[in-house]
């Protein structure tokens, strides 16, 4: 975005330059750091971002503040001390790397960032930004974008949106096990037949007035850390479900926990062509029960909106994720 406005601006100021140029031109006092990401000489994306000594103002592009400076820096450490080491094994044994993923939470002297955006008094780290939520995806999608997906799953489409949508019940019991890893879950929306056209769902969830809740049934597919060992669903997921029949935005959102009766792994996903490290999977639901009082997030056959703005920040955080696959690619490519 910042290059195409500079693009723009060149352009009716009448200005034509080659490409390199212009990237001389965009970075200003970095020309001759820009400069060697276009040239042969070896260089490291290590240098990039811009750090404050530099006098870049690009260094206040990447890193709005000192927080998110020091927030960048951590996670660069981590990444290269503990991510990097394992990244290649554990993608070609297509399994995440549990105790490692635990590390990234609140618990035992972890990072706590599995609750990134989470409120501090239910255990999160309190950084509600996009601009934290893009430094932690980018610096870990630089070793292993398959570990970085599986802690897309859990830290936003089930942390963030349970954070944003969820009373304060609901985030009392579930999210301080989210935060320090002890729990590990993600969001349930897309189906068999169902995919881009999430509203197209066929899972569905019924009203049962005698037992005071909801009847679910259905099945998930391409469900991030729907499984952590092959065999038993992982620990925690927003489930969407129609549960009107009136218009396609009926949709509610529950919370279904690992172990429920009648939730169940109906495949994990094997051989993906990529991020082998994420485990995948299809998962069922057989007339899983769930209370009305604590397993209901949000409006009944409200949850749409709320499915759509969480998608907003995990778009930013895919975004992130291939800013670091392409850091990656370059520095291999020079290197």
């Amino acid at each position: 975005m910042f290059l195409s406005y500079s693009l723009r601006q060149m352009a009716r100021n009448g200005q034509s330059l080659p490409f390199c140029k212009v990237v001389d031109h965009v970075v200003g006092s970095t020309a001759s750091t820009s400069r060697a990401w276009f040239a042969s000489a070896p260089v490291s994306s290590d240098s990039w971002p811009p750090s404050e000594d530099d006098g870049s103002s690009m260094s206040k592009l990447f890193n709005k503040t000192d927080d998110h400076a020091a927030l960048r820096e951590m996670m660069r450490s981590f990444t290269e001390r503990e991510v990097e080491p394992q990244a290649l094994e554990h993608n070609r044994s297509e399994t995440l790397n549990i105790p490692l993923f635990r590390k990234l939470g609140s618990g035992n002297d972890g990072l706590g960032i599995l609750g990134l955006t989470v409120p501090e008094e239910y255990g999160g780290t309190g950084l509600p930004c996009a601009s934290a939520v893009a430094i932690v995806h980018e610096e870990l999608s630089y070793s292993d974008p398959a570990f970085c997906l599986s802690y897309l799953a859990h830290s936003i489409l089930l942390a963030n949106n349970l954070a944003v949508n969820g009373s304060d019940e609901q985030l009392a019991r579930f999210m301080p096990g989210v935060c320090d890893g002890s729990k590990i879950g993600g969001m349930c929306m897309s189906e068999p037949n169902a995919g881009t056209d999430v509203l197209g769902m066929k899972s569905n969830a019924v009203y049962d007035p005698t037992r005071g809740g909801y009847i679910l049934n259905g099945t998930k597919m391409w469900i991030t850390n729907g499984t952590l060992t092959g065999k038993e669903t992982g620990d925690l997921f927003l489930v969407y479900a129609r549960t009107g029949t009136e218009n396609r935005n009926q949709i509610t959102q529950f919370v279904v926990e690992g172990g429920m009766d009648g939730f169940s792994v109906g495949q994990k996903i094997n051989d993906k062509l990529g991020m082998r490290a994420s485990p995948t999977a299809e998962v069922v639901f057989q007339n899983v029960f769930l209370p009305e009082s604590s397993h209901v997030v949000g409006d009944v056959d409200g949850a749409t909106l709320c499915m759509m703005r969480n998608l907003e920040i995990e778009r930013v955080a895919l975004a992130a994720m291939a800013v670091g696959i392409a850091r990656r690619a370059l520095d291999e490519m020079i290197s």
